[in-house]
């Protein structure tokens, strides 16, 4: 049964996306089946896997509508390739800010996508959602749904402002609907030479010693480079910095997840 894991940060350009595909991409190295859902409305998870927002086809919007009304979806297309065998993707589309609105309406919406990906559990290893840079619905039903939610820190003092909010609410995701949900956090676009860089780290080290990852994923251009080409980054440059450390955090995860498993 797949490990769901909600990548999620209220701001935006921390890295959100850069991090659901890339660590998709890695577990899926690793030998892992692997399958990313874009919860975005913005669609940039799916823009950088080449799945574009007029394509012929249905998307998570279509899929999250027969929650508010049941219809014939066809779900054997809904969840595409991509360019990496075994890591498939479940695109979005800008309808689903107009979806999210009326499923927030409709009482007991916060299990709506804990039910809609019942059906792929059994033929995936993980299931990631690239959450939007919001706390609405869309947030409240991917917590709701994951075993983890990873979220991505820019190491820069402002970085930090709205961490608590988040954190707060994983504390009510785990008191009203999902009480199994675990937390971590990832420092993103580090910079080893700048000095607030450097401080930002050691405090969320200090602070967060047992939710941080202990690997912190630098600045690399190739990251930048390879959304254009359709590709992970492990496809698009398997020697690059940014590889080797997404590589490091799939096996962290990886090993965290067999912890918990042992340990039950």
């Amino acid at each position: 049964m797949a490990h769901v894991v909600a990548i999620s940060n209220q701001k935006g350009g921390v890295a959100k996306t850069t991090t659901c595909i890339s660590l998709g991409a890695c577990l899926t190295e690793r030998g892992h089946k692997t399958l990313l859902i874009d919860l975005d409305p913005q669609a940039n998870l799916s823009l950088s896997l080449g799945h574009f927002d007029d394509a012929p086809g249905e998307t998570i919007t279509d899929a999250l509508e027969t929650t508010l009304n049941p219809r014939k979806v066809d779900w054997d297309n809904l969840v595409r390739p991509t360019s990496m065998p075994h890591l498939d993707v479940i695109p979005s589309d800008a309808r689903l800010w107009s979806v999210e609105r009326l499923i927030s309406e409709k009482t007991g919406y916060e299990f709506g996508l804990s039910q809609l990906i019942g059906r792929w559990m059994d033929n995936y290893d993980y299931i990631l959602f690239d959450c939007s840079p919001s706390l609405g619905p869309l947030i409240v039903m991917a917590l709701t749904a994951s075993n983890r939610v990873i979220i991505p820190i820019q190491t820069e003092f402002l970085a930090a402002v709205g961490l608590v909010r988040l954190i707060e609410t994983v504390d009510a995701i785990r008191e009203h609907t999902n009480a199994n949900l675990e937390f971590n956090l990832l420092a993103v676009m580090y910079d080893q030479r700048n000095g607030i860089c450097r401080e930002v780290l050691n405090k969320l080290q200090e602070n967060f010693s047992a939710r941080l990852f202990s690997t912190v994923i630098g600045v690399d251009t190739r990251l930048k480079e390879c959304v254009a080409t359709g590709q992970p980054i492990n496809q698009y440059d398997p020697k690059t910095r940014a590889t080797q450390q997404y590589g490091m955090l799939a096996a962290e995860l990886d090993q965290m997840v067999i912890g918990e498993q042992e340990g039950k």
